[in-house]
C-alpha cells in the first residue's frame, strides 16, 4: 500500500487543493486512514485498477466509474474496495466542480457524476493517467487539464465564492439572516444558489466549518 501526496501548481489555487495517488489499496480501512471522502469534501476520482464503491447512510450505494466527481457527503459513509485499488484523486474546494465544470452540485450530493458524460475529454485524461509512468507525469497531466479549466471557468453565481470565503474567515460563526443581508439577497435565494454551487446548504456548510474548528 502506497499513498503519495502531490502539490498542484499555484495557479490552480484556490480551486484545487491536492493530488493523492493511491496504489495497492486493499481495504476500506486504508481509505478511512487517509481521511479521504470526508464530510463536505469534493473530489475528482480516476480509477486505474480495482473498484471503489460508497454507501452513505440513508442513501443508495454506488460504484465509481473510471472518471468521476464525488459530490460532498452530508453524512457518514462506508467505502468498499475491490482491490488491489489504484486511483488518482484530486481534492477540490467547495466551489470548484461548479466553477470549473459547470456541474450543478445539488444533484451530486451523496452521489457522483460520471465525468466522461460531462465532457468527452475526461476519457482522454483518464487514459493519460493510466499510461503515466511516474508521479511527475501524473502531476503534469492534472496540472495541464485543470489549468485549462481554470482559464475557462464559468462566471455564473460567483457571489457564492465570496460567501464561502466569508464563512470560512468567520469559522462558520454567522447567522443566515446576517449572511443574506451582507450579500443583499433573500435567504431563499441564498440557500438555493449556495446548494447549486456547493451541494450543501449554507447551514450545513457552517456546521462543518465549526466542527473542523474544534477537530
Amino acid at each position: 500500500m502506497n499513498t503519495y501526496y502531490l502539490r498542484p501548481k499555484d495557479t490552480l489555487q484556490p480551486f484545487v487543493q491536492q493530488y493523492i495517488v493511491l496504489q495497492n489499496i486493499t481495504s476500506a480501512a486504508d481509505i478511512a486512514q487517509k481521511k479521504l471522502f470526508t464530510l463536505g469534501k469534493q473530489y475528482l476520482v480516476f480509477i486505474q485498477k480495482g473498484a471503489l464503491a460508497f454507501k452513505p447512510n440513508d442513501h443508495a450505494s454506488f460504484e465509481l466509474p473510471e472518471a468521476s466527481v464525488t459530490g460532498p457527503f452530508t453524512c457518514a459513509v462506508n467505502a468498499r474496495v475491490t482491490g488491489p485499488l489504484n486511483a488518482v484523486v484530486v481534492q477540490l474546494n467547495a466551489v470548484a466542480s461548479h466553477r470549473l465544470m459547470g456541474i450543478s452540485m445539488e444533484s451530486v450530493t451523496n452521489y457522483f457524476r460520471d465525468l466522461t458524460k460531462v465532457d468527452d475529454s475526461w476519457q482522454v485524461t483518464a487514459q493519460q493517467l493510466n499510461n503515466a509512468d511516474d508521479l511527475d507525469s501524473i502531476q503534469n497531466i492534472l496540472d495541464s487539464v485543470l489549468e485549462n479549466l481554470v482559464s475557462n471557468q464559468k462566471p455564473a453565481l460567483r457571489q457564492i465564492d465570496e460567501m464561502v470565503d466569508y464563512l470560512a474567515a468567520q469559522k462558520g460563526q454567522v447567522e443566515m439572516l446576517d449572511l443574506a443581508l451582507r450579500f443583499k439577497t433573500s435567504r431563499h435565494t441564498l440557500e438555493r444558489q449556495f446548494m447549486e454551487v456547493t451541494g450543501l446548504t449554507p447551514q450545513l456548510y457552517t456546521k462543518i466549518l465549526r466542527r473542523q474548528r474544534y477537530a
